[in-house]
């Protein structure tokens, strides 16, 4: 029986992979799983990227040349800082918002005609009014098992004084949303503050709401 030659010929491919040049029996196989060893190195190496580039907020250009990976896996109990998590500095504007937290804060000051003069920083927070003085306040995350406080921050119609001025509070028809009404009491010159908070009225009026998860 004669066995047909074969010459072999390899080359290093992404460091570790070999190009195989064969002919005669078993050559396409071996040609088959080199191939598949070079997609694997290559597939790695698009992981080690992604990893990288994920890691850009606490990367400089300092710390890469320090640390080439050629000396492998360095021990935590080497590294100053470790297991200690990022640094305020390392981490950037923004990252971390309210609506990424488990147990977010919010609050929004609302004018009296329903616009939204300021609110948490990175939060998208939105107010209709309806009716005389009832103000539907939307946040950006399910807040109907949080704490809402609202507090009325001026009055403007009529003349005079205001006492008892105050504000309500109650879910909407939506989990991201709470109803904030508010009230006034009597306007004039008297000088009974409880009687007048006694008898408020809805009012329009710009308001303070505050949401603790």
């Amino acid at each position: 029986m004669k066995i047909a030659p074969y010459v072999i010929a390899s080359a290093a491919v992404l460091g570790t992979a070999g190009i195989l040049v064969a002919s005669g029996t078993g050559a396409s196989t071996i040609r088959g799983q080199l191939m598949t060893n070079q997609r694997i190195s290559q597939a790695a190496v698009l992981r080690s990227n992604q990893a990288l580039n994920y890691m850009a907020p606490v990367r400089t250009a300092a710390t890469d040349a320090a640390n080439t990976g050629k000396q492998g896996v360095t021990n935590l109990s080497k590294i100053p800082g470790s297991g200690q998590g990022w640094t305020t500095a390392q981490i950037a504007n923004n990252a971390v918002t309210p609506a990424k937290l488990a147990n977010p804060s919010y609050f929004a000051v609302v004018s009296q005609t329903a616009e939204v003069q300021r609110a948490t920083s990175g939060v998208t927070v939105t107010a209709a009014k309806s009716g005389t003085s009832t103000y539907t306040v939307t946040f950006p995350s399910n807040v109907s098992l949080c704490a809402p406080v609202a507090t009325v921050q001026t009055f403007s119609p009529g003349s005079g004084l205001n006492y008892g001025a105050f504000a309500t509070v109650g879910p909407g028809a939506q989990n991201t949303q709470w109803v904030v009404t508010t009230y006034t009491g009597q306007t004039g010159t008297g000088t009974d503050a409880a009687g007048a908070a006694a008898s408020g009225n809805q009012a329009a009026a710009s308001f303070n709401l505050v949401v603790q998860c």
